[in-house]
């Protein structure tokens, strides 16, 4: 693996562990609140901590009209739709099996880089891919017929997945225009923390969730590791391609269940989950070393 290569896959592991991390969380926080109460005090987290940070990071001369409008643009549907999506996704079906389906990302991504940007995909790239996207598959897949999970629900992480593809494609031209991940990070969790506080206050009052002790403690956990898994993923989309970064970013679904397994005990470790995993890893070390 190169250098070139180190850094992005080195900073896209990180933002994979902290996704990881953040669906966790949410899992937790869902027993308190529903999802969009969580995900408004998730954003609202994220967004304080890029505003605290954004002093010391950024200069005038990153406010790059153009890139901030694409940023802005992102905000629109990531993350206040695709959390929403994600969150409702992650109480139906659970946090590995819903991270897992919605690791299809990858096929989403990688096509808007060919066609959108011009990125070349390698072979080695593609053939990663699809062992990602198969294991994915394995993980999701259960031979106890419908009664599990319902089948409709796998479009609310499919949905979440379409438009995180979505993002990285729109935030990777964006950082094309200004080498910033910061300003991409404000300026979309700005836009989505707004779109969120409306779509709260018009909420009926009668639907509305107080925010107790305990979704404010985790939500706000949730919406500190989700910001930095998406600081991580801008930082690896500035410095490498987006069908390099997007499939080992979807290597989450590993963490997720080892994170599941050593510190919250929810998840079982069978030949399923196994077999998932003998293909995901080989499938993000071919993304890797074959770019």
């Amino acid at each position: 693996m190169s250098s070139a290569t180190l850094v992005p896959v080195a900073f896209a592991l990180l933002a994979a562990l902290c996704f990881a991390l953040g669906a966790l969380l949410t899992k937790k926080g869902l027993r308190y609140t529903d999802s969009i109460t969580g995900t408004l005090i998730s954003i609202g987290a994220s967004t304080a901590c890029y505003w605290l940070v954004s002093p010391f990071s950024l200069h005038w001369a990153d406010w790059q009209p153009a890139a901030v409008a694409i940023f802005a643009l992102v905000g629109c549907f990531r993350p206040i739709l695709s959390a929403n999506l994600a969150n409702a996704g992650h109480h139906r079906l659970g946090p590995t099996i819903s991270s897992t389906v919605a690791s299809v990302s990858p096929l989403f991504a990688v096509l808007g880089g060919v066609l959108v940007l011009g990125e070349h995909l390698e072979p080695g790239v593609a053939a990663g891919t699809l062992a990602i996207v198969a294991g994915v598959g394995v993980l999701s897949w259960s031979s106890g017929g419908t009664g599990r999970w319902l089948r409709w629900a796998l479009l609310l992480p499919l949905g979440a997945a379409l438009l995180r593809a979505a993002a990285h494609v729109a935030a990777k031209g964006a950082l094309d225009l200004v080498s910033s991940p910061v300003l991409g990070g404000l300026v979309g969790y700005t836009v989505s923390l707004g779109i969120g506080l409306a779509l709260f206050l018009v909420r009926r009052p009668a639907r509305r969730t107080p925010i107790g002790t305990g979704a404010l403690g985790w939500f706000t956990c949730s919406g500190i590791a989700n910001g930095m898994g998406i600081l991580a993923l801008y930082t690896a989309l500035e410095h490498g391609q987006v069908v390099l970064v997007t499939p080992v970013t979807s290597a989450a679904p590993l963490f997720t269940l080892v994170l599941s397994r050593l510190f919250f005990h929810v998840e079982v470790i069978n030949r399923r989950t196994l077999a998932g995993v003998l293909l995901i890893v080989p499938g993000v070390m071919l993304v890797s070393l074959y770019h």
